[in-house]
């Protein structure tokens, strides 16, 4: 009689807990590898930003704030031998709508000139940039908007501005970003939107961010400190960010997503815990007599004690699988797609959460078994057909 088969008759006792073991184990896992997968997508992003090196530079007091145009200029000069900045890239928030919609997308309109350079990671082709040195209304479109609105290049599209004056533009689509990472935002130029206020009347040429490429991690921290110093004690102060310094600001408004699903991840291993270790309590209960007969029978203590760990072993790792398996094929297929939640657009399969949940299951399984498996190889077989006879 082997360990095997006196596994499946187990289980087979009472089908109806096993299924219901195996479904708990199977959605948080499910769950789990979703949670994690998130993680992974908002940390690609932020080793991204850290790596083009980019400085915001925004008003000190509220980002709501513009700042004039002029400022680019000053923030240039202050490096006249371009030996600590590469590129300055004003921009204006321009919140734009589709029509119809009530969504508010990322919209910004940024300087024609140093765009393509300040966002060299778009990897905007030589084609592509010619397209949008020559159109003036130009537009990249993030591939999470793109599917959303099933765009494509060449497309002309119209958003509909959320801040006064309320404008309506029409854009025309050069380059589709291929980056999860960026896949909600929508940049066009600024020579256009400043030529549609002055069209109402609107002359005041301001910013609300400018996107300082710089050629090192030591000229970014000098930069930082000299752009603020710079325009202290004037009307127009600033405050200088790393790119993930300033998402924060708007991530925080949401709470601390990666920590909230670390902490939902953390959560769905103690029910996952709890549930396996309620199971094999009550499936040894249930099998006192059958353990003492094994005994009786000359079953060694060490394979009474295995019998019970393998169950609950098993247990786990086939609900596991069965809730990681159909999630990893889902986001490897059709990763999850998730629109206006800030600029990451999707989130594909992490193969470290799948390893990582693998892990827990057998380590939840090992732990969750060990005591009824040291109950049952301390288990004294006359005092066991005594007490269930």
């Amino acid at each position: 009689m082997t360990i095997t088969y006196v596994l499946m008759q187990n289980l087979k006792r009472n089908r109806l807990r096993t299924a219901l073991t195996v479904a708990a184990f199977a959605l948080p896992m499910a769950v789990f590898v979703g949670a994690i997968s998130f993680v992974t997508a908002l940390g690609a992003l932020h080793k991204n930003n850290e790596k083009q090196l980019r400085l915001g530079v925004h008003h000190k007091h509220r980002l709501t704030s513009t700042l004039p145009s002029g400022h680019r200029r000053r923030i240039e000069a202050l490096d006249p031998e371009n030996t600590r900045l590469t590129a300055v890239c004003g921009m204006r928030w321009y919140g734009g709508r589709v029509p119809g919609s009530q969504h508010t997308h990322t919209s910004l309109a940024a300087d024609e000139d140093t765009f393509p350079i300040v966002y060299s990671d778009l990897g905007m082709t030589a084609d592509e940039t010619d397209a949008w040195n020559r159109e003036r209304t130009a537009a990249v479109a993030g591939m999470g908007l793109a599917i959303e609105y099933d765009w494509s290049v060449g497309d002309r599209v119209t958003l509909d501005s959320s801040v006064p004056p309320y404008l309506s533009l029409e854009f025309k689509i050069v380059k589709i970003i291929p980056m999860a990472e960026r896949g909600n935002v929508f940049y066009f130029r600024r020579d256009y939107l400043q030529a549609s206020r002055e069209d109402v009347g609107l002359t005041d040429d301001k910013c609300h961010i400018f996107w300082t490429k710089c050629s090192s991690a030591a000229a970014m921290r000098s930069l930082q400190q000299d752009i603020d110093k710079n325009f202290a004690n004037t009307p127009d102060e600033t405050k200088s960010e790393d790119e993930n310094a300033f998402g924060a600001n708007f991530t925080q408004a949401l709470g601390d997503i990666p920590g909230l699903m670390q902490t939902l991840a953390g959560v769905i291993v103690a029910i996952i815990a709890l549930v396996a270790g309620n199971t094999m309590m009550m499936s040894f209960r249930e099998r006192t007599k059958e353990l003492a007969v094994f005994k009786a029978l000359g079953f060694q203590r060490g394979r009474v004690f295995a019998i019970v760990l393998a169950e609950s072993t098993f247990l786990s790792v086939v609900g596991a699988l069965i809730g990681i398996v159909p999630t990893a094929l889902f986001l490897w297929m059709s990763p999850l797609r998730i629109q206006r939640m800030g600029p990451v657009s999707q989130v594909e399969i992490s193969f470290p959460a799948i390893a990582g949940a693998m892990i827990i299951a057998i380590l939840v399984g090992l732990i969750a078994g060990f005591w009824p498996a040291y109950q049952a190889m301390k288990l004294r077989t006359v005092d066991a057909l005594r007490r269930v006879a």
